[in-house]
């Protein structure tokens, strides 16, 4: 069964720990791509979401204390029950909290990838000096961005931008779909951390090729979107983006443009 047939009919549970700006883009988007969204706000039942899971997003846009211990609780128990985890360290480098509680987190916890736009990443990596830029599309490398990242790590690293790089034990893995009204809106990254903890919980671990496919999958999905809209603008990107999410299906992925994999 083929990718996006499979998230449709199998309908993947995504415990997401997100946002607080973007709760309802991304439940809409992911249930629109086939996925199930659950958004908790309570650690005591963490256990019992994990059970049920596929995978868990981390997604630190809107961190506080309370939210921590809840990051904290969840990704124990998703290690317990060998659930995937996608963390995506938004902001980082804004601030010492953002940095102290992405440090913590990804020591003590095991996750399946770390996904960011480029300048987060790049923060993240540690290696500024050795890099391009600090900005985070236009001016910076994403392949190099991720390779630094994952060398620090060990862990797959996801960097979005104008193109898309995925650094794995592997190697690198670069896309090249996508549309600048995807950077007009509130919540793009983060929906697509969303989608990928949903493709990857499909394979119940980590691989490259899910997240190639879910990245593909939701670029390839804008650029339809935009390609409906008489007068493209973020507004109307945002409903036309949902309901290409719905309406897409595998054959879309043969559109794809993607070097290394």
């Amino acid at each position: 069964m083929k990718r996006i047939e499979k998230l449709k009919i199998q309908s993947p549970l995504v415990v997401c720990i997100t946002n607080d700006v973007v709760k309802n883009f991304t439940a809409n988007g992911m249930l629109a791509a086939g996925a199930s969204p659950i958004m908790s706000g309570e650690k005591a039942e963490a256990h019992d979401l994990m059970h049920a899971a596929s995978a868990l997003l981390i997604n630190i846009g809107t961190a506080d204390r309370a939210k921590v211990e809840l990051m904290d609780r969840m990704m124990e128990a998703a290690n317990e029950k060998g659930k995937p985890i996608v963390f995506d360290p938004v902001g980082y480098g804004a601030s010492d909290f953002r940095v102290d509680i992405t440090e913590d987190l990804l020591s003590r916890h095991q996750v399946s990838l770390i996904k960011g736009n480029g300048g987060e990443m790049l923060a993240l990596s540690g290696a500024e000096s050795s890099l391009k830029g600090v900005d985070s599309t236009e001016q910076t490398d994403t392949a190099e961005i991720a390779d630094a990242v994952y060398s620090r790590f060990k862990i797959p690293a996801l960097v979005t931008g104008k193109v898309d790089a995925l650094a794995t034990e592997n190697g690198i893995v670069t896309m090249f779909n996508g549309h600048s009204l995807q950077g007009k809106i509130t919540g793009s990254g983060c929906l697509l951390g969303a989608l990928t903890a949903g493709f990857i919980g499909l394979e119940k671990e980590f691989t490259a090729e899910a997240v190639v496919d879910a990245v593909s999958y939701y670029n390839l999905c804008a650029e339809c979107a935009a390609a409906q809209m008489s007068r493209p603008a973020p507004g109307t990107f945002i409903s036309h983006l949902i309901d290409e999410l719905y309406l897409s299906e595998d054959r879309l992925l043969q559109d794809r443009t993607v070097k290394g994999l």
